[in-house]
């Protein structure tokens, strides 16, 4: 199983968005949001979260990205994993900062094989369900 975990910098970077003005108005210090999905393979997650570039060089977002209106995200603060079962509890404990948050997530919600997590964001878009992903909420936490 690949990893696609990047530990989120304690030094917090300004938020920018080239295609969307709204991604900087989610920033904020502390809050995490999640995002949980059902994926086919691993494969198909890392299309899904994948970011590619045009012929001059510029980002086009992602599927994630555009599912969700956010024109793009830094991803010094962006968790991900894919997993070969359903999702549990047990399996965020790994994630940054995880056990200041994971008693406030219902295990219900953790209904698919795949995990995003934005740290110092507070998604607040209209999309709550796209794509078999679903935004099960933004938490407080502690560095």
């Amino acid at each position: 199983m690949n990893k696609k975990r990047c530990t989120p910098s304690l030094h917090i970077t300004k938020f920018y968005n080239r295609h969307s003005k709204g991604v900087n108005a989610m920033r904020k210090e502390n809050l995490v949001s999640i995002w949980v999905g059902n994926f086919n393979s691993e494969d198909d997650f890392d299309e899904y979260i994948g970011e590619n570039y045009d012929e001059d060089g510029d980002m086009v977002p992602s599927i994630f990205m555009n599912d969700f209106e956010m024109g793009h995200i830094d991803h010094d603060f962006q968790e991900s994993e894919f997993f070969d079962k359903k999702l549990t509890k047990d399996d965020i404990v790994d994630f940054s900062y995880a056990e200041t948050f994971i008693d406030k997530i219902n295990e219900a919600n953790l209904m698919g094989n795949a995990i995003i997590l934005l740290y110092d964001f507070e998604y607040s878009g209209e999309v709550q369900t796209k794509n078999n992903v679903n935004y099960i909420g933004a938490y407080d936490y502690k560095k």
